[in-house]
């Protein structure tokens, strides 16, 4: 049980070691709060080219009480987590979806046949953020917290590391994400200088540095269009492509980001 005397609230700061899934059905557990009986509060499940149609595939599982979410959202009854950022909020007010039933699965990364989903926050993420939210007694009362977990998702869908995890022990109070952990403004953890992903119709792109271009390619490599971005935050339409899977490449000053995209 989480004590009562954490009345003024409080971070709960957990570095484990980087623990990484790699093989197919590969799980690992999270009692975040540790609390006496044991409960499963969130599972890692990792998939690799599993059945005929070589899906892999990272997801988090809501387990334990009922209650515990992940901040997200759904589509077409799946949940897709945010990919939150350094210092964004966690708490009342914020949308949780995987309380449980089918919901109860929230998709990081999956890739069916080579083909990407493209509600996916966490493909190719380093440093991604999870937002939490779970239930533990307190006095004999179940009482909602908040916390967040980090970890890296590997480009090919095909691993994932779990790095650490922190929690606000005050219940009912929020958390941002990276709050109480040393490692924010850490080399490791600098924003990136190209960040492209897709949103429904839309391909969201900042350059931070320089100016840029985007590059739309086929599977197999030929350049199907290519623009010049100054320096800032733009998006593209996608609807001037046909359907189908693409290449977005996002190049500045000999630094390059590269996603799958789907028109449809």
């Amino acid at each position: 049980m989480l004590a009562a005397g954490a009345a003024h609230g409080q971070i709960k700061y957990v570095d484990i070691a980087d623990t990484t899934l790699n093989t197919n059905n590969a799980f690992w557990d999270l009692d975040i709060d540790e609390d006496t009986l044991g409960v499963v509060d969130y599972r890692f499940i990792q998939y690799v080219d599993t059945s005929i149609f070589n899906v892999s595939g990272t997801f988090i599982q809501a387990r334990g009480n009922a209650g515990n979410s992940v901040m997200g959202l759904d589509y077409g009854n799946y949940a897709y987590p945010f990919n939150l950022s350094p210092g964004d909020s966690i708490g009342p007010g914020k949308p949780f979806k995987g309380a449980g039933g089918s919901n109860a699965l929230g998709q990081l990364a999956l890739v069916i046949n080579d083909t990407g989903h493209v509600n996916d926050k966490f493909q190719g993420a380093l440093n991604g953020l999870i937002g939490l939210r779970f239930r533990a007694e307190v006095n004999d009362t179940a009482r909602e917290f908040f916390g967040w977990m980090r970890v890296d998702v590997a480009a090919d869908y095909k691993s994932i590391t779990i790095k650490d995890y922190a929690y606000q022990e005050q219940y009912g109070v929020g958390i941002t994400a990276g709050e109480g952990s040393g490692w924010i403004g850490s080399p490791e953890f600098q924003e990136p200088l190209l960040q492209i992903q897709q949103l429904d119709q839309q391909l969201m792109f900042e350059i931070q540095n320089s100016e840029g271009s985007l590059e739309i390619l086929s599977l197999a490599g030929a350049i199907l269009h290519s623009e010049h971005f100054e320096k800032g935050q733009h998006s593209f339409n996608l609807d001037q492509l046909d359907n189908g899977l693409f290449i977005a490449r996002l190049r500045s000053q000999g630094l390059e980001q590269s996603i799958r995209i789907v028109v449809y």
